[in-house]
């Protein structure tokens, strides 16, 4: 969101038209870092997100099931492998391009002042969150035919 926000507004009030102007392009100076940070950012975001998943079940596991944090961790490595983790982070990396792709795209593309912004927001939001789930429908049929 916050990606198609800037873009149109920079959009909307011709500061991409002044970094053409400038000798920029606008694509490798404001779509490219963007692409790069955020396929660089997710799968460290997953992996942080997985630690704080399994610390959080520890935490359940030893107040609310009296559960000792040996057993639990014990129990966890049995149930989630290293190709768990990988795969994880493997498909975060093909969220972040689609994420910033479309929200590069629907940002460069608003028109239409403020409210024009906020529709392109708004349609970046909606298209990431169907990409990620389409994106992540294709890694599942995918990791289930190579027997993973």
């Amino acid at each position: 969101a916050a990606f198609s926000a800037e873009l149109g507004t920079m959009r909307v009030s011709e500061e991409i038209d002044a970094l053409r102007t400038l000798g920029l392009d606008p694509y490798g100076f404001l779509v490219f870092p963007r692409v790069v940070t955020l396929v660089l950012v997710l799968p460290l975001l997953a992996i942080l997100a997985d630690v704080i998943g399994i610390a959080g079940g520890l935490l359940v596991a030893m107040l609310g099931l009296d559960i000792t944090a040996n057993a639990y961790l014990i129990e966890t490595q049995k149930a989630v492998g290293l190709w768990d983790v990988f795969s994880g982070c493997l498909k975060t990396v093909f969220f972040g391009v689609g994420i910033a792709l479309i929200a590069c795209q629907r940002g460069l593309a608003a028109r239409g002042g403020a409210e024009g912004v906020g529709r392109a927001t708004t349609s970046a939001v909606v298209t990431s969150l169907f990409a990620i789930v389409v994106v992540d429908a294709i890694f599942t049929v995918l990791f289930n035919a190579f027997g993973r």
